[in-house]
């Protein structure tokens, strides 16, 4: 049995375009998991774009997640899964990260404001307006956060909530 080659995820922070790009030509090429790959990238970089609010970043991550990280085949080999588990990670990984730096300038704000003497209502009433569109409305983890990212979100939200 040849073992396959999978492609690592492309370096993340070049122009989406060289994403689409890469994802066109291993398409071309017929290689699903290079295809993937780029998309995963693609999405993840459309995602960090500063201009956006959580939510359309949310919905790239949830994207990648759903059509570019679960395997097409119907039984995948343990090899096939691993890649697909390791791009979800990757795509976690990043959508962790962009919720902690929310999170962060937004806890900077809140600290500021009760150092200047804003009610502890009108914080907390901005906190769960924030932590809301954030976190979701149910207390369990959303499947575009890791462990870690969910644990350290919940400590920031419980401290202005």
């Amino acid at each position: 049995m040849q073992k396959r080659h999978f492609p690592p995820l492309p370096q993340i922070g070049l122009p989406e375009s060289y994403y689409a790009q890469m994802s066109k030509k291993a398409d071309q090429a017929g290689d699903m998991f290079a295809r993937e790959a780029a998309k995963v990238a693609q999405y993840i970089t459309l995602a960090l774009d500063p201009n956006l609010d959580w939510l359309s970043k949310r919905r790239y991550f949830e994207h990648a997640l759903r059509r570019h990280c679960v395997p097409q085949l119907l039984l995948p080999s343990k090899e096939v899964q691993e890649f697909f588990t390791g791009l979800a990670d990757t795509v976690r990984h990043y959508a962790g990260q962009e919720a902690m730096r929310l999170a962060s300038r937004e806890d900077d704000q809140y600290a500021v404001m009760a150092r200047t003497g804003v009610p502890k209502h009108v914080i907390t009433g901005k906190g769960q307006v924030f932590f809301c569109s954030l976190m979701g409305l149910e207390s369990r983890k959303p499947d575009w956060f890791n462990e870690e990212d969910w644990s350290q979100l919940k400590i920031i939200r419980a401290h202005w909530i």
